[in-house]
């Protein structure tokens, strides 16, 4: 689902972000990925002790990963 057009899509075990020619716009890394809202996408790394911050529409941390 496209929001803010990009889609949080799974490659391999890696979420990144495609915008709306396919093409990939955030490079899979993150281990879960919301979608967009207001600019910013909730991102996790890790499952365990899962680490969770948000990013901006290129990729970069506007609140970086905390438990």
């Amino acid at each position: 689902m496209f929001s803010e057009g990009l889609a949080a899509v799974k490659v391999g075990d890696k979420w990144g972000f495609v915008d709306t020619t396919g093409r990939m716009a955030i490079e899979p890394q993150f281990d879960f990925a919301a979608p967009f809202f207001d600019g910013l996408a909730l991102v996790q790394m890790g499952t365990e002790d899962a680490k969770r911050g948000y990013i901006d529409k290129t990729g970069s941390y506007v609140w970086k990963p905390t438990n």
